[in-house]
């Protein structure tokens, strides 16, 4: 991810800049021409980096708690479902729900706004419930409607075996 790479490297891509445009610039007659502006573009630079870092945390935190309050919500009916291998109607539709919650958080996590490490924790919980009855059996019936923003049991998987913090 291009924007994490940036938002972990800008400090050093404007001491680079910096670097680049101080030798040029001393190198030209022209040099206080060249450098006030140069100094202006990298200080913005470095301002709007900050800037859009600040907002993706927000955004994150923002979604981070709305998903686990959610999760929060349905968190004992699962539990529920898990303990009694219940599958009536009403134990469907949490099932689904937490389904579709599972599915907005990788849509989020698809654009980059859910850190890796949090799907990692959230894909190992799903794969705790899709290896229960009724998730399973729901899970296999629900994805062949491909309502799932493209969510499958391989991306689960792959999520789930993520070791490492990737900043």
């Amino acid at each position: 991810m291009m924007r994490s790479w940036l938002f972990r490297w800008y400090g050093w891509v404007a001491a680079i800049a910096a670097a680049v445009v101080l030798t040029c610039a001393l190198r030209s007659d022209a040099w206080l021409s060249v450098l006030a502006p140069a100094a202006a573009a990298i200080l913005g630079f470095c301002y709007f980096v900050q800037q859009q870092k600040l907002a993706e945390t927000t955004l994150f935190e923002r979604l981070f708690s709305s998903f686990n309050r959610r999760y929060d919500d349905l968190n004992g009916k699962l539990a529920d479902i898990a303990d009694q291998q219940d599958t009536s109607a009403g134990a469907r539709k949490v099932v689904v729900d937490y389904f579709n919650l599972c599915a907005e958080e990788y849509l989020f996590y698809k654009q980059g706004y859910i850190h890796p490490d949090v799907w990692t924790a959230w894909c190992r919980g799903m794969l705790w419930y899709l290896r229960r009855h009724p998730f399973k059996e729901v899970w296999n019936k629900e994805v062949e409607t491909e309502s799932f923003y493209g969510l499958t049991i391989e991306k689960i998987q792959q999520g789930a075996m993520h070791h490492e913090n990737t900043p």
